[in-house]
């Protein structure tokens, strides 16, 4: 059995979208002087690696404490630009679908990470993933939607059926094409809220 950890770390160097505050980690305790150490953080919902709920772009759609804990893993399958139409080949049941860019791997330029010339979700791979009635969406792009992108079909194509996105996932290339895993990516139990980082691992069983 092989853990892949699919979340970016997070600290106050990563890099966080155009529009979105930088990342504050402070420390507010010492050991020496306190007893303990604590810090404070200070992060939008949209950080890193993360998921998006209907509420980020549905109105009056779930948030992220009104779902159910199943919902944030399922056995998936990871797929990319050559093999997405194999998906209604699959044998068995599937909850959720990674697509893999490559694009994880430019996350540390943020000025290359979110920019314009990042790869497109092909608009057949949502549609295939609402038939399918997936119960979440995985990839490693900062947006299913393009860059500024207001019209956002992915994401209105996606959540609208009730299907949790995963964005910013890394280490992809470390998971089998088009073969099932276990995947995990439990959010944080944030009150009426749009979105929460995850720590996203997949299970791959040997």
């Amino acid at each position: 059995m092989k853990f892949v950890d699919l979340s970016h770390p997070i600290s106050n160097k990563m890099s966080t979208y155009p529009s979105d505050p930088d990342v504050s980690i402070i420390r507010r305790k010492e050991i020496d002087t306190d007893g303990s150490m604590l810090h404070s953080i200070k992060m939008v919902t949209h950080t890193g690696s993360h998921l998006d709920v209907p509420a980020h772009v549905i109105p009056r759609g779930k948030t992220v404490d009104n779902i159910t804990l199943s919902s944030f893993t399922g056995t998936a399958v990871k797929v990319d630009e050559n093999s997405y139409n194999s998906l209604d080949q699959m044998e068995g049941k599937i909850a959720g679908v990674v697509y893999d860019t490559g694009w994880y791997k430019q996350f540390i330029d943020p000025e290359v990470f979110y920019g314009p010339d990042r790869p497109q979700i092909p608009e057949e791979l949502a549609e295939e993933a609402v038939e399918l009635r997936l119960k979440f969406f995985g990839c490693d792009l900062p947006s299913v939607d393009a860059s500024g992108s207001k019209e956002k079909p992915i994401h209105n194509a996606l959540l609208g059926a009730d299907i949790i996105v995963y964005e910013s996932l890394t280490n992809l290339e470390q998971l089998p094409l088009l073969e099932p895993f276990d995947f995990f990516g439990f959010p944080l139990p944030l009150v009426g809220l749009d979105g929460s980082p995850v720590r996203a691992v997949g299970i791959i069983k040997s």
